[in-house]
């Protein structure tokens, strides 16, 4: 019999509009972090056709979109919410050329083989089990046509600061993905996934040749062009994963609530510094 599929294994309801709240502020971010949707290949005139894995509220595939008018671009997610507003913002765009599916991308993508020039996937940390990387990024590579680009980007942790509550949660989330099977960690108490050191390896076991990486970093600190968005994003994001702290048993409520309170007094003090880094990891699938 066929194994059942495993549970979607993201830390924070997909659902949520507070998540989708989260993620459209934070896609602002990094596009702009990373200098465009793809600025290591400036000139993606020759792509026909691209896919976006794990959309989210859809910025990037629209983005995309916009700026190549020709390119048909897709975008999938597994959340119904997600998907409904990035077909309301490429409706309001007017851009006729992208469309958005609700899909689980942890399974077998409802797409042929060689269907896309570019296949493109940010941050699935936040869903993917340690034992599904190598099988998911198996299948980017199969429904990428031969010469296309697949490009995973990732980041390490939620950044390195000089806040000694913002430093305790990251410790505590890592820990939190460590029980839950989706960190590449050696050890529970590592700060860090030591998930960007093994991109290169799926990409290239996946069949992928010409594979490339280029590191950025989003500086945070008091004073940054960046703090407001990042801030905003803590914020936000470490309300949302109390429940899945809690439940991985790495914290109690109260612990939580008193940590969260220090990390918003440390985070806007004007001697705040903060930084994180992420790295983007692409190859060629063999023609």
């Amino acid at each position: 019999m066929p194994a059942e599929p495993q549970q979607n294994a993201y830390f924070i309801d997909a659902e949520s509009a507070a998540e989708m709240g989260r993620l459209i502020r934070l896609d602002e971010v990094l596009n702009e972090c990373m200098g465009g949707v793809f600025p290591d290949h400036p000139d993606l005139s020759s792509v026909q056709s691209a896919l976006d894995v794990a959309c989210g509220p859809g910025g990037w595939a629209s983005e995309l979109a916009y700026q190549y008018p020709g390119m048909q671009v897709v975008g999938i997610d597994i959340s119904q919410t997600m998907v409904r507003y990035a077909e309301e913002l490429a409706r309001v765009q007017r851009l006729d050329n992208v469309r958005f599916l609700n899909m689980d991308a942890t399974q077998p993508l409802d797409f042929p083989d060689n269907s896309f020039d570019l296949v493109n996937a940010r941050a699935l940390f936040g869903f993917m089990r340690k034992q599904q990387w190598p099988q998911v990024v198996r299948e980017f590579v199969r429904v990428c046509k031969p010469g296309g680009i697949v490009r995973l980007s990732e980041p390490e942790s939620m950044g390195m600061t000089n806040s000694p509550a913002l430093e305790k949660l990251n410790r505590l989330f890592m820990r939190a993905l460590f029980v839950n099977g989706q960190s590449f960690a050696p050890l529970p108490e590592s700060q860090y996934l030591c998930l960007t050191a093994m991109l290169e390896t799926f990409l290239r076991e996946a069949g992928c040749q010409d594979i490339h990486e280029e590191a950025y970093v989003i500086n945070f600190s008091a004073g940054a062009k960046a703090n407001w968005s990042v801030t905003e994003n803590h914020k936000v994001a470490y309300k949302l994963l109390q429940p899945f702290m809690i439940k991985a048993g790495v914290a109690t409520q109260e612990e939580l609530d008193t940590l969260y309170e220090q990390m918003l007094a440390e985070m806007l003090a004007d001697n705040f510094r903060g930084l994180c880094y992420s790295l983007s990891v692409w190859g060629k699938k063999p023609v």
